[in-house]
């Protein structure tokens, strides 16, 4: 009989491990006036206008928000290691063939360092060592610390010592094996829709270089593949052939 508690992480892998749904290409919304945000994707940019082409904005049920021509939003929007607020004006709306909006930005940008060093999203298998070996998700890393998804039983104390290991593919079809000291950072923070699971973060402490080669490539390679979104559309394909020369 299987161990339902391997199938509780295993369940939230499945749904939550799919990086393109958690992509950075979502920002936040405000209409100037209003109390409520309404999250839009980010779809194209036109660089020699300073406009970005967004989804219309809707509530939760699906149902659009009503917006004009000249409305001013209050945005924000978090990469992979800073956060920008800034204001933006609907130059344009469209409905066919969707509902889209042309955002003008505003000359004034506010920007905020978030982390040092970047952080990719990603959907890895991994185990601790607390010493008891527990199974784990990362769902995003850098070079100096990572993001776990645990079940909430395991007893893990923040500024707890453990070890992680991992096994990261990269391309050219390595697959190396990490085995890294880290320490628990800050409190456990719930999964939205899955009582049985949290997220704790990770430090990393005392990485030998070798494995500092490794983690960058990794962390890289991944930025890459997140912000490569036709490339992941065009995968998506119902049928997907090789192409021949």
């Amino acid at each position: 009989m299987r161990d339902p508690r391997r199938q509780a992480l295993e369940a939230f892998a499945k749904v939550y491990g799919n990086t393109q749904e958690r992509s950075r290409f979502s920002l936040l919304t405000t209409p100037v006036g209003s109390d409520k945000s309404f999250p839009v994707v980010a779809l194209g940019v036109l660089p020699t206008k300073r406009e970005l082409i967004v989804s219309a904005p809707k509530t939760p049920d699906g149902s659009l928000i009503a917006v004009y021509q000249g409305l001013t939003l209050r945005c924000s929007w978090l990469n992979a290691s800073a956060l920008f607020r800034f204001d933006a004006t609907v130059a344009k709306v469209v409905f066919d063939p969707e509902p889209l909006l042309y955002l003008r930005l505003a000359d004034l940008t506010y920007q905020r360092a978030v982390r040092t060093v970047p952080r990719a999203l990603v959907n890895l298998p991994a185990v601790v060592h607390t010493p008891q070996v527990e199974s784990v998700l990362l769902v995003d890393i850098s070079v100096t610390g990572a993001r776990i998804a645990i079940l909430k039983d395991t007893a893990l104390a923040t500024g707890q010592e453990l070890e992680l290991s991992v096994k990261p593919k990269l391309h050219l079809d390595l697959e190396v094996l990490l085995t890294l000291k880290c320490t628990v950072m800050g409190n456990a923070d719930p999964a939205p829709g899955y009582p049985d699971i949290v997220f704790r973060g990770l430090k990393f402490n005392d990485v030998a270089e070798r494995d500092l080669l490794v983690l960058h490539a990794y962390v890289q390679q991944n930025l890459v593949e997140e912000m490569d979104n036709l490339a992941h559309v065009l995968g998506n394909a119902r049928e997907l052939r090789e192409l021949k020369d």
